[in-house]
């Protein structure tokens, strides 16, 4: 045994040059010590205590309260309530050694494992007192990426871990001392009072279903658990056993036993010597071999457990105050759901978050549903008719009854966007959030805002105004108008292009772009591009400067999507994006001419600082009037009308278009359908086009 683990830790670390994906915690814990010498001591002290207290197995099970802190931007990292409830279900199956692959472990060990006894709850009550689902959303001004040597996202959150057990939920984490993909790590006990304490896992490591790694099983969290109970790696010190328990087999180094040889044997210095036993949650193994603790693991658990800091977790005072044990009082009626926004005929689910006194009855109400009414604990339900529901919830015991009752609650959207994809945004008609459809996400500080200081076509353009003395991290975000992509004919392909503005202040200052889709009215964003540093710049050469202005054309660069067929989304009926530009404290983010259609962006486009263009009504009953204001004259031009498959419906005008203005009034055209039409522009500057629709209504 070693008395002290700094050799440990400078082991595991040498080890980490060989890693891909990771565990934080030697090289958090490792950090700690270098601040904080003392610890070495305290840790000491702590595994000399550990060792001689030896805690037997309990009759009743440890219960933990548990709050996620979802770190989010509103992208895919702000993962699902189903997707935390699969990750609590493997992690209690885990430490109840319920777990399905239990079957699996090999004879040489299963009479060395069993149940640990401890059980993992979400919160029912938050640091206020007030009904909580155990799940805390913050939308970040940090990013949703964790340093892990200053622990900035920590700032943004952090809950008494006497009370509860801190759960970050972040996108990247990253620090200065791995080689390899972290994708967790936990606070030690004895370390709990020099940092916060908790635990800090990647969104695609949470569970097994939404954004989860299908490689994982979800085991992530239940080997960060391990070390937040006072767990080490069971290669901790190689084939010297440093994990300070006697009944787990050494093992040689970090990745030994990462493909689960079956007889892998590292070290054989151990009596009697046993093969090594990847099934162990706190070795290095796949996620589906992971399937046991030893009974000196759940031992030493235990013992953390029985003193500070995590003994006051699971004191029935605790309980009560974190909502985990009801009390003998009328219960308080409170729920949240899956989505507050949904696409009409999608189903959505309702979870109940009573807490105080617990409930005997359960009775919703959900006026507008196919499922008027419920008592289930928590109903899915589906609204076919688009509007904004009330949604009720009433609650009873034999101490008295609670209703809560949320007006306008849920909205749901038309199923098919009425939005048509021949669409280009160019800011020339003022901020698109009141004109175009256009929704802000950021807070007001960190908008998206339009500029006349720069365009790539016309006078405007959209500005992320960022400067050196931005908050890094800062995210910057908008979402398009919704469209029916699937109004495109097959034959084309559908794009999502723009063109964009932007030079780095300096080689260690970098902004980045990143686009976001969805196909169920806004209610999940998926990634689908991202541009940062000298991708996103108008060029590839060490061209620096501050306070950037673009000063013309060639400062531009287009972006986006070429196909969306074949990302999957070329038959999506209710699509919208999402531009995020996170903020390095860098410089402002330009953007013009977004452009959804079968076109490039300003492929298609006139140059606006030419003409100014107006069709209206639109849509129309029969006719419509186009206004082109031109600046110079425009021989050999044409107005066409076609429709979606490409045909010449008709032809407006064949001439000149005279400086000035030009006026054309176009017709529904006899024997075509209601619809969807195209209005084409030709002129010798360019090609433009119009979406007219004309409505039998």
């Amino acid at each position: 045994m070693k008395k002290y683990l700094v050799t440990a830790f400078i082991f595991t670390l040498i080890n980490y040059s060989l890693a891909q994906h990771v565990c934080g915690t030697d090289l958090h814990h490792q950090n700690l010590l270098k601040k904080h010498p003392e610890l070495q001591q305290i840790e000491a002290n702590s595994n000399l205590e550990a060792k001689k207290n030896h805690v037997t197995k309990r009759a009743a099970k440890y219960q933990i309260p548990v709050v996620f802190h979802v770190i989010h931007t509103g992208g895919p990292e702000n993962i699902s309530r189903e997707q935390i409830l699969d990750q609590m279900r493997i992690l209690n199956e885990d430490f109840s050694f319920t777990n399905a692959n239990k079957k699996n472990i090999r004879s040489a060990f299963t009479s060395r494992v069993g149940s640990a006894d401890i059980e993992f709850v979400l919160a029912k009550t938050d640091i206020n007192g007030k009904c909580f689902d155990g799940v805390n959303r913050i939308y970040s001004t940090l990013g949703v990426d964790m340093d892990q040597n200053d622990e900035p996202v920590k700032d943004l959150v952090y809950w008494n871990y006497r009370n509860y057990l801190n759960i970050w939920v972040v996108t990247n984490i990253a620090s200065s001392g791995s080689a390899g993909t972290i994708l967790g790590y936990a606070v030690f006990p004895s370390s709990a009072a020099f940092s916060k304490d908790g635990i800090v896992i990647r969104h695609d490591r949470v569970g097994s279903i939404g954004t989860a790694s299908t490689t994982n099983d979800g085991r992530t969290l239940t080997h960060e658990m391990g070390h937040w109970l006072g767990l080490y790696h069971t290669f901790q010190g190689g084939c010297f056993d440093g994990d300070q328990v006697d009944d787990t087999p050494p093992v040689d180094g970090t990745f030994t036993n990462a493909n689960c040889p079956v007889n892998g044997n590292s070290c054989s210095n151990d009596n009697p010597n046993l093969l090594d036993m990847w099934e162990n949650y706190m070795d290095y193994s796949n996620g589906d071999c992971m399937s046991a603790f030893t009974f000196n693991q759940i031992s030493r658990m235990h013992y953390f457990l029985s003193v500070t800091p995590r003994s006051n977790n699971i004191t029935s005072n605790n309980l009560v105050t974190t909502g985990i044990t009801r009390q003998n009082v009328a219960p308080v009626a409170e729920f949240t759901s899956s989505h507050k926004v949904v696409c009409a005929g999608q189903a959505v689910k309702f979870y109940e978050m009573t807490c105080k006194g617990l409930p005997t009855v359960y009775s919703w109400s959900f006026p507008g549903s196919s499922t008027p009414s419920s008592t289930e604990l928590n109903p899915s339900v589906i609204y076919q008719t688009p509007g904004k529901y009330q949604v009720s919830l009433t609650v009873q015991n034999g101490y008295g009854t609670d209703v809560e009752t949320k007006t306008a609650y849920l909205e749901v959207l038309p199923a098919i966007s009425k939005g048509y994809p021949s669409f280009e945004e160019g800011f020339e008609n003022g901020d698109p959030t009141v004109v175009s459809g256009f929704s802000h996400l950021s807070p007001s500080a960190t908008r998206f805002a339009v500029t006349d200081k720069a365009a790539y076509t016309g006078s405007n353009s959209f500005v992320a105004k960022i400067t050196t003395n931005s908050t890094p991290g800062a995210v910057y975000s908008f979402t398009t108008q919704s469209f029916n992509i699937s109004e495109l004919p097959s034959s084309v392909s559908p794009k999502f292009t723009f063109y964009c503005s932007y030079i780095q202040p300096n080689a260690n200052k970098s902004e980045t772009l990143r686009v976001f889709i969805s196909t169920d009215c806004g209610g999940t964003f998926n990634q689908i591009y991202e541009r940062s540093g000298s991708a996103l710049a108008y060029t590839t050469a060490a061209n620096y400067t501050s306070n950037f202005v673009p000063s013309g054309k060639i400062q531009w660069k287009r972006h986006g999507l070429a196909s969306l067929v074949s990302l999957g989304y070329g038959s999506a009926k209710n699509a919208i994006f999402r531009i995020d530009v996170l903020s390095d404290g860098g410089n402002p983010v330009y953007i013009d001419n977004i452009n959804m259609s079968q076109w490039y962006a300003g492929i298609n486009t006139l140059d606006e600082e030419l003409y100014s263009i107006n069709l209206f009504p639109n849509p129309t009953n029969n006719k419509a009037t186009l206004i082109l204001e031109s600046k110079e004259l425009m021989p050999n031009s044409t107005v066409d009308l076609y429709d979606l498959s490409g045909k010449l419906v008709k032809n407006i005008y064949f001439g000149p278009m005279v400086k000035g203005k030009n006026e054309f009034e176009i017709s529904h055209p006899q024997n075509e359908q209601f619809g969807l039409f195209v209005v084409k522009i030709t002129t010798p500057n360019g090609i433009i086009s119009r979406a007219l629709i004309f409505s039998a209504e």
